[in-house]
């Protein structure tokens, strides 16, 4: 029950105990007895009380309908930025005046990271009260049947995903974050009480659909939170706006791009596949379970860890299951290293604590190497300290990792592995010593669909530019 109603019952259940109280003790049980003017004046002070009584209810029922209507900060309009006229229906199929509006103390109450302040210079206010709105749906479920990863989880990976993508900006993290918000208006919270002899016993939560998601939902909600209305007083704000929103509407079939969505929608779009398509690869619900200290701890132990592994590994000339790392000769030679090989030897050089934390305990089964727990922190510090690339000859890494094949017939695919970066001075020591190696034949991709996809995507654009160059 909405809080301000339990006060209006409150004050209206004091109102009618006081009434009881003045005819029981004044003409029940008082020492005067009952005459005529008393009779009156009783009358005339009951007829008061109730009619005090009823309008305080009825004034407290209108200050609540009337606050309800006051601009928050957080309503949406009813008319998007193509002139599309949203139309809400009820439950009974019958239209209903649209309403869609947050209540303006849910980000205060949670608390957003402060953006801009020394914290995380990057992070945009946009991200900033998305996080903090997020973070009141930690219980809210991404599917119904299997509600074990939250609403906040998933978007949080999403957009820890796309943090680290090539050409990262804070429109495509914006986009990450809000990509799952239609579901908070999809699906509808069923609280059931306990039983009154058990007060202090938790409601039940069960949530069920009330109508199917919908991408232009998510645009919808984003486009109520105060700082991305506050893109529109930018100079090229309401580009940005109706990319995002534009970008979140059609991210599920990109071949209904407006054309006035401008040229950052389509890069939006295509971000935020390339972030849902690593995020399978990972186990979300293990990615905010490192703690911030031993985050820092692992950010600092890594570069050294990571000097010492490769110190101890000798790379092959030929590509066998074995294989801990593999050298592609060619101008440059190219360095690859084992993901399940990184993990087996990475955890001896971590303190049991943050061994612990990360799960390296065991060495992860074949061909689930990125699936364990460590690869979703430790792929994002890789990239940030540029120990890797995620990308080979256009094709974009899945999941950080790639899978080789010999030039030979009936060759099985290695991997995953890592691309290796040793340009960094401290390991020009290393590289000499593996250049003097000998050197195997330049390796194939065993590339998935979804790659050969965005191979054939990517040279498709490269030969549409070159023809509106020439032409």
């Amino acid at each position: 029950m909405d809080p301000r109603y339990r006060f209006t019952i409150v004050i209206s259940s004091l109102l009618v105990f006081w009434w009881l109280w003045v005819v029981i003790s004044t003409y029940l049980f008082g020492n005067t007895g009952l005459n005529g003017l008393r009779y009156q004046q009783g009358v005339g002070l009951v007829g008061l009380a109730a009619l005090g009584g009823f309008l305080a209810v009825w004034s407290a029922y209108h200050l609540i309908k009337w606050q309800r209507q006051q601009k928050t900060g957080f309503e949406a309009e009813p008319v998007d930025e193509f002139g599309t006229a949203f139309k809400m229906t009820g439950a009974d199929g019958k239209s209903e005046p649209f309403r869609m509006a947050l209540s303006k103390f849910q980000p205060a109450i949670i608390a957003p990271p402060q953006a801009n302040t020394g914290t995380d210079p990057t992070l945009h206010p946009l991200e900033a009260e998305l996080i903090g709105f997020l973070q009141g749906y930690r219980h809210w479920p991404v599917n119904l049947n299997d509600p074990d990863t939250s609403l906040y989880e998933q978007s949080l990976a999403r957009w820890q995903v796309a943090r680290h993508l090539p050409n990262s900006s804070p429109w495509l993290r914006v986009v990450a974050l809000a990509k799952d918000l239609g579901l908070i208006h999809a699906y509808t919270e069923q609280r059931t009480p306990a039983p009154w002899w058990q007060p202090f016993t938790r409601d039940a939560v069960s949530f069920k659909l009330r109508t199917a998601p919908r991408p232009g939902m998510s645009a919808l909600l984003l486009s109520t939170m105060p700082a991305f209305r506050a893109l529109a007083s930018q100079e090229v704000g309401p580009d940005i706006q109706r990319a995002m929103l534009a970008a979140l509407r059609f991210h599920t079939s990109p071949g209904q791009l407006p054309l006035n969505a401008g040229a950052l929608a389509p890069q939006l779009v295509e971000g935020l596949m390339r972030a849902e398509a690593n995020l399978g690869a990972l186990d979300i619900t293990e990615l905010d379970k490192l703690t911030p200290a031993r985050h820092d701890t692992l950010q600092q132990t890594l570069p050294a860890a990571w000097l010492a592994l490769l110190g101890n590994i000798t790379p092959h000339a030929s590509l066998v299951p074995a294989t801990p790392a593999y050298i592609a000769g060619g101008t440059p030679p190219t360095y690859w290293l084992h993901l399940g090989s990184f993990l087996s030897n990475l955890g001896p050089l971590l303190e049991p604590a943050l061994r612990t934390a990360l799960q390296l305990w065991d060495t992860p089964n074949a061909g689930q190497e990125t699936q364990a727990p460590a690869w979703g922190h430790l792929l994002p510090l890789l990239q940030e300290a540029n120990l890797i690339s995620v990308q080979h000859y256009g094709v974009e890494a899945t999941a950080g990792t790639f899978m080789l094949a010999d030039t030979a017939a009936g060759s099985t695919p290695w991997g995953p592995a890592l691309k290796l970066n040793l340009d960094a001075p401290s390991l020009s020591a290393l590289k000499t010593k593996w250049q003097a190696l000998p050197m195997g034949p330049a390796a194939d991709l065993a590339l998935e669909p979804t790659q050969l996809a965005r191979r054939a995507e990517a040279q498709l654009q490269a030969l549409d530019n070159k023809l509106r160059e020439l032409f």
